[in-house]
């Protein structure tokens, strides 16, 4: 048998939930709709997201590379020249906002697609002498309507979310990337020449990323679960519950006009109004939630965030304004808490690069 038979036989086989379909794209361990709701109500999540993406995507250069084929030292014209075809590219593309967005995707969900347009080189002249021609008013127009962020339909890379995007693979690769589009039962279909795909964390052998996000939903619900107590608290006039109890059997009217009464001072209009009963003595209140100054829970909701940095090795001085005095880092504890978080700041740039490359 020849060894290519052989090696491919023998060829570790991908990780899925269910058996590979070539028609059905495999499906994600976690929803990540539900997830990425989470995460945009989060104000913790979002700061994570913005501090790691601005990190990770610094301003874009580029150099070129010289061919193995022609001997000496090419002109310096020609190397400036393909510099800035790129630079133009990247700015016609809107390179550095997309890459940000692709960035935060990318750690948010694990996962991030980029959609990028093959074109024929003819195409590509035809497009560069539309739009690179100087002191062209009708040009210039075009150009400023390519360079805007909205979608115009003419960028030549684009993001696919992470949301809408399912892989369907065989045993051994991916076959295609699926965009299902939210509230059609339409599918836009994309071979793995047109997609470029970066995971954040390969984990299992799955074909899809994993993003600490996903590890960190607990968290990010109890954060969340701290924050709508407190919200209700104050929406019901800051005042705490209470239960109201009456000794012996009331009159039925009596009791039907004193509920009536509780519920009014329960309202925000009359929050800090007077509550007058008759038969006083007969009734007795007890407090059932007494709210300090300090926020409810509060060290839960710090061990929460700080689970949530920690899953993405940030730096506890990074969020020190989040969890104020209660964190307390040594000067040597945070020095080298810093070095790890920025040695992996850039494996994601080399790894990121690469794939751009």
């Amino acid at each position: 048998m020849p060894p290519s038979l052989v090696n491919y036989k023998e060829r570790p086989a991908l990780n899925a939930m269910y058996l590979p379909s070539v028609t059905t794209p495999a499906p994600r361990s976690f929803d990540l709709n539900t997830l990425m709701y989470w995460i945009k109500k989060t104000p913790e999540c979002i700061g994570i997201l913005r501090r790691i993406s601005n990190d990770i995507v610094t301003p874009v250069s580029f150099t070129p590379v010289e061919s193995a084929k022609k001997l000496g030292r090419p002109p310096k014209d020609q190397q400036q020249d393909k510099i800035d075809k790129a630079v133009f590219f990247s700015e016609n593309n809107q390179f550095h906002t997309k890459e940000l967005a692709s960035t935060i995707d990318w750690a948010a969900t694990g996962d991030s697609y980029i959609w990028k347009s093959i074109n024929p080189s003819d195409e590509v002249k035809e497009i560069a002498n539309r739009y690179y021609k100087e002191f062209n008013l009708d040009v210039e127009v075009k150009t400023k309507e390519l360079l805007d962020e909205d979608y115009n339909g003419l960028s030549s890379i684009e993001i696919v979310p992470s949301t809408m995007t399912r892989i369907k693979h065989d045993e051994f690769k991916i076959l295609k990337y699926v965009q299902k589009e939210k509230g059609l039962n339409k599918e836009r279909n994309f071979t793995p020449e047109e997609i470029i795909h970066f995971k954040y964390m390969d984990i299992d052998g799955s074909v899809y990323g994993y993003s600490p996000m996903e590890s960190s939903y607990t968290s990010i619900r109890t954060v969340n679960a701290i924050q709508d107590y407190g919200w209700y608290y104050f929406e019901n006039g800051a005042k705490i519950d209470r239960v109201w109890i009456y000794k012996g059997i009331p009159n039925k009217d009596y009791w039907d006009k004193f509920q009536e009464n509780v519920a009014q001072y329960i309202s925000n209009k009359k929050a800090h109004g007077h509550l007058f009963a008759a038969g006083a003595e007969d009734i007795k209140s007890e407090k059932l939630n007494e709210i300090t100054e300090e926020m409810e829970y509060r060290q839960l909701a710090i061990h929460s965030v700080g689970r949530l940095a920690f899953a993405f090795n940030m730096p506890a001085d990074m969020l020190s304004s989040i969890l104020g005095k209660d964190i307390k880092p040594t000067a040597g504890s945070s020095d080298v808490e810093d070095a790890g978080y920025y040695r992996n700041i850039e494996r994601a740039q080399e790894y990121r690069e690469n794939l751009w490359n």
